[in-house]
């Protein structure tokens, strides 16, 4: 019989820059499967650090990704206890983004809320639990939770966009998939919503996302 037990529990966050009077922008950025937050939040080390703060939360379990026992990521969840690893999810961003943007004005600020992979998932529950009135919500080459619905998002600004990323050559997430999400997003969020297509793999393509950015 499986049974629970509640414990306290410490895990990391990474941040790029801080917030001071001319900063303009936020990013809550989601790493993928296998990464860590600690170097993805360096893919966003191109962005002015007067106007962007960025805040890199990380998966709650980290996994050896070779047998030589070297190199570590970490995963948002696994389908295992699934309800139990989202409830540990909500209580962490709790931990992590109730402090930080306590006394935040979000009229002062631009949010944008970028995930890849498996952390366009964690960032589409992270924006329905939280609520925040995001700018800009980027899913780059990765599902949106089938659990969530229209409801889960009537907070949104009809101003705010939703944007599909994927590179044509990515071997997970075809532009197919892509367009089968771009009718699911059309439901949830109505019609701001766009896709960008590029040459690339399953990657953050850096140039293709600086180019994303120059137009927040």
């Amino acid at each position: 019989m499986q049974r629970h037990v509640s414990f306290s529990f410490s895990a990391p966050y990474y941040t790029l820059n801080n917030v001071t009077p001319a900063t303009k922008y936020i990013w809550v950025v989601c790493h993928g499967y296998a990464q860590l937050a600690e170097f993805f939040v360096q893919k966003f080390d191109f962005l002015d650090p007067s106007k962007h703060f960025v805040i890199a939360p990380q998966g709650l379990s980290r996994l050896y990704l070779d047998q030589t026992y070297g190199r570590v990521g970490a995963s948002w969840m696994t389908k295992e206890d699934r309800e139990t690893e989202l409830a540990n999810q909500r209580a962490y961003f709790d931990a992590v983004f109730d402090p930080i943007f306590e006394d935040i004005d979000f009229d002062h600020y631009k949010l944008i809320l970028f995930g890849f992979s498996q952390g366009v998932s964690a960032v589409a529950r992270l924006a329905a639990h939280k609520k925040w009135p995001f700018h800009k919500m980027v899913l780059w080459a990765g599902g949106f939770p089938k659990e969530l619905t229209p409801g889960d998002f009537e907070f949104a600004s009809p101003k705010a966009e939703v944007i599909g990323c994927i590179g044509r050559q990515d071997i997970y997430y075809s532009e197919q998939l892509l367009a089968q999400e771009k009718v699911r997003l059309r439901e949830l969020f109505g019609k701001n919503t766009r896709s960008l297509v590029f040459e690339g793999k399953h990657e953050v393509n850096r140039e293709e996302l600086m180019r994303l950015a120059s137009k927040f």
